[in-house]
């Protein structure tokens, strides 16, 4: 079944889940009433007993349409997630990569990847165990060997091309 005719026939068949278990709701808050204020809703061509029964089983099909929507949706999620993992890899994949093609230091490549990261000068130097005027002239060398002003472009650099689709050269 194509993508399409099956979301469609996944959503049909939850809105009628929906409506069966809503009709069965309103029946038996109906049979409660009916049990306080001692009112008999049996028909002449039915009897109670088995309304209550065709209701109650005409619930089993609506649980499992739900329940086998739910196990569905926890699938995509799962995969989501998994696609999230594999990207932020690939991400990071890729600004090693240019980092290498820029021929940081090891240091500097620890610095640039915080500074990505959002991390300021001071706490990269309380990270690094170094002092921020060593971490901000390691920064500007950074940028020298990038081609970019300041951290701003070099986030952007990476982040610009993720927002736009493309792939980044």
């Amino acid at each position: 079944m194509p993508s399409k005719q099956k979301s469609t026939f996944e959503v049909q068949s939850l809105i009628v889940s929906f409506v069966v278990i809503a009709v069965c709701e309103a029946f038996f808050l109906l049979d409660v009433a009916a049990d306080m204020f001692q009112i008999d809703i049996s028909t002449s061509w039915i009897d109670h007993s088995m309304i209550e029964l065709i209701i109650a089983f005409s619930l089993a099909p609506a649980l499992i349409i739900i329940s086998l929507q739910i196990i569905r949706l926890l699938r995509a999620h799962q995969e989501a997630q998994d696609s999230i993992k594999v990207a932020s890899g690939e991400l990071l994949a890729v600004i090693h990569d240019k980092f290498e093609k820029w021929q940081l230091s090891p240091s500097e490549c620890e610095i640039a990847l915080l500074l990505i990261k959002g991390f300021t000068a001071q706490e990269i130097a309380d990270l690094r165990n170094t002092r921020p005027g060593t971490v901000k002239s390691q920064s500007s060398t950074i940028y020298q060997k990038v081609g970019v002003r300041g951290r701003n472009e070099l986030v952007a650099y990476f982040v610009e091309d993720l927002l736009a689709g493309e792939r980044i050269i």
